[in-house]
């Protein structure tokens, strides 16, 4: 059964960027993220890169705590940020081929 709040959509086209290392987004919503590393203690507080991997430089910083991790998959809650909340919002619109009611003028 998923308790998510918030449902997740489909990571494609996003890295995390954790000490210079890249690791592959598996899903991702506005409240966290899942991908793919050998994890961090879960409660820990990571600090990270999100970025489009076509892009690498088109990327915003962010911190998440640990809520799971397993062998090769981190899960983690966003600490959000409003410039965060727009990165994703962003990404999750070009993923699903929509705008994002947030964007419409």
């Amino acid at each position: 059964m998923d308790r998510r709040k918030l449902p997740r959509k489909v990571g494609q086209g996003l890295i995390v960027l954790i000490d210079g290392r890249a690791h592959t987004v598996i899903d991702i919503s506005t409240a966290g993220i899942a991908f793919q590393t050998c994890g961090s203690p879960k409660g820990s507080i990571v600090s990270l890169k999100l970025a489009q991997l076509a892009d690498i430089s088109n990327c915003i910083e962010a911190k998440i705590t640990v809520v799971s991790s397993q062998e090769t998959i981190t899960r983690g809650e966003f600490k959000p940020t409003m410039p965060l909340l727009r990165y994703i919002i962003s990404h999750i619109g070009e993923a699903t081929g929509t705008e994002p009611a947030y964007f419409r003028k």
